[in-house]
């Protein structure tokens, strides 16, 4: 992460997310070559600006915490959409071709198309299973116990624009999905149309012959 104020890198992870879900093209134009670049909706000064007002007064001894509020408001699926070098030089350049309002009507009219909600729910299912690489805890010798972890908080904007979808009446499938984490140790309820993940403990297969007993 990025120190003093300093704009953080962008995350790997986020920007295959970026381009799984929109498919890998510019939402202006269409374009695939070049390769889209990630763009944030809202630039980093702003988020770091509005951030810390609202954390203002804080304890030093809090200021990672703040770091990581500022850097998952600006990183984050909400606030990042592909776009070509082009229109992405126009964004970032304040061009009025490309204001906020249009990039965001962008994002918008292409989270109606069931075709990249159908991706968001794929990129929902992967994260449930658990992303590899993830988890931090450490056995005694200071190897890691697990390789994969499965964050939550990752999924409430993606959950919110599926939930929208079914609202919408659009043609999603089932909204009724089991996915087990990658471990066996647990596996999750989700109910699309909601928003809302349940968790039980063990792997599907239990629950399921609890629910027929």
């Amino acid at each position: 992460m990025a120190r003093n104020g300093d704009r953080p890198n962008n995350p790997d992870v986020l920007l295959r997310a970026v381009r799984k879900i929109f498919g890998g093209a510019c939402l202006a134009c269409g374009t695939t070559r070049p390769r889209p670049e990630m763009a944030h909706i809202r630039n980093w000064p702003t988020i770091r600006l509005a951030a810390e007002s609202k954390l203002e007064g804080l304890p030093d001894r809090f200021a990672h915490i703040a770091e990581q509020h500022r850097h998952g408001l600006f990183h984050h699926l909400g606030n990042v959409v592909p776009l070509c070098p082009n229109h992405h030089t126009l964004f970032d350049g304040n061009y009025p071709e490309l204001d906020e309002h249009k990039v965001r009507a962008l994002r918008d009219a292409a989270l109606c198309r069931p075709d990249v909600l159908a991706r968001v729910i794929d990129f929902i299912r992967d994260e449930l299973s658990g992303r590899p690489n993830r988890c931090v805890h450490k056995d005694e010798n200071g190897r890691r116990e697990h390789t994969r972890a499965t964050d939550l908080m990752a999924l409430v904007v993606p959950l919110s624009w599926v939930q929208s979808g079914f609202r919408l009446g659009l043609d999603l499938g089932d909204p009724q999905v089991v996915v087990d984490c990658a471990s066996g140790t647990q596996h999750h309820h989700v109910a699309l149309d909601q928003a809302v993940v349940d968790t039980c403990v063990g792997h599907s297969r239990q629950c399921m012959k609890a629910a027929a007993a």
